[in-house]
């Protein structure tokens, strides 16, 4: 269930995450349309992953 909680951290997540991501993926350090798809879905996944286990849900 989506609460207030697991938005803050899947956004504060989010925001760290890409551009750490767009680091690691670049390809001799040009950023490519193909490294931001997957920039952004690695992104997502670790902030999704984080708002789960550390937001609060109903109980």
């Amino acid at each position: 269930m989506l609460t207030a909680s697991r938005a803050t951290w899947f956004a504060v997540t989010f925001a760290f995450a890409v551009p750490s991501m767009l680091l690691m993926f670049r390809d001799n350090g040009e950023l490519t349309r193909g490294t931001w798809i997957q920039s952004l879905a690695f992104a997502a996944g670790i902030a999704a992953i984080i708002a789960i286990s550390l937001g609060k849900g109903k109980p």
